[in-house]
């Protein structure tokens, strides 16, 4: 089957023509499987990939480029499903390392107890030793709870000074608690809840 019966195919497939999209999905189908394979080493997956990129070009034929090159088309839209499967897939795999680090942690609750008062500790050492202005602005957004701008009014500071202040005593906190288990008890329930 040569170039042009793909725009042929195509402007049979935009006016809702079933055997145009059959035939694409003969000539395609093959090779657009081989290369999510090639990607995701993941027979299902692949077929997966190649059954969703399909399904995306019925949904969406009204507005396909018949001038362009399909092929070139239904490949980019194969890749960009691909990795994102692999995005999604490493997501995901991350989260269950995340929960079994936590389960298997939270299993024993003295230790947890423990561990915990010691994050909390460590918090409260790390901050009183931030530099004044720092500490300062910090207590004030997360231990009273003020707002970016009530704090730079209050202190006569703009917004940007308190967000960088702010963003400073974090990845300071991070660092630190970052050494400590199951990261920081989740950073020390990311920042104070």
């Amino acid at each position: 089957m040569r170039t042009n019966d793909d725009r042929q195919y195509v402007e049979l497939l935009k006016q809702d023509d079933f055997s145009a999209f059959n035939a694409l999905f003969k000539k395609y189908a093959e090779s657009l499987y081989a290369f999510a394979l090639s990607i995701t080493r993941e027979p299902y997956i692949a077929e997966e990939i190649t059954q969703l990129v399909f399904l995306k070009i019925w949904e969406k034929r009204a507005r396909i480029e018949e001038h362009l090159s399909f092929k070139s088309f239904v490949f980019s839209i194969t890749y960009s499903e691909t990795i994102s499967w692999l995005r999604k897939e490493k997501s995901e795999k991350r989260k269950m390392e995340l929960w079994g680090n936590v389960a298997s942690f939270s299993s024993n609750e003295t230790n947890y107890t423990i561990e915990f008062n010691n994050i909390q500790e460590l918090t409260n050492q790390v901050i009183e030793i931030l530099p004044e202005k720092r500490k300062e602005i910090f207590k004030l957004s997360r231990e009273q709870g003020y707002s970016n701008k009530e704090i730079a009014v209050r202190l006569g500071v703009s917004v940007k000074t308190v967000e960088n202040q702010i963003s400073a005593a974090l990845r300071t906190l991070r660092e630190k608690l970052g050494e400590t288990g199951i990261l920081g008890i989740l950073f020390y329930f990311i920042t104070f809840h």
